[in-house]
């Protein structure tokens, strides 16, 4: 996964912005905005499972849809 430039997040707020409502999310130190209308399903949060021999940046697995 590539972290957007700031430029393409700055496009990312602008362009949720204008639809009026948007989530924002942060990663590390860096913001996120998704307009609401994306948006399909608001989780909370589970623990991963994690899973024998996976690389140490791996944190684990979560069951999503069962």
């Amino acid at each position: 996964m590539q972290t957007p430039s700031p430029g393409e997040t700055r496009a990312a707020s602008v362009a949720a912005s204008e639809s009026g409502q948007y989530l924002t999310l942060r990663l590390g130190r860096e913001e996120y905005a998704i307009d609401i209308l994306r948006v399909q399903e608001i989780r909370s949060y589970e623990e991963p499972t994690r899973m024998v021999n996976a690389p140490a940046f791996i944190k684990g697995v979560v069951n999503l849809r069962g």
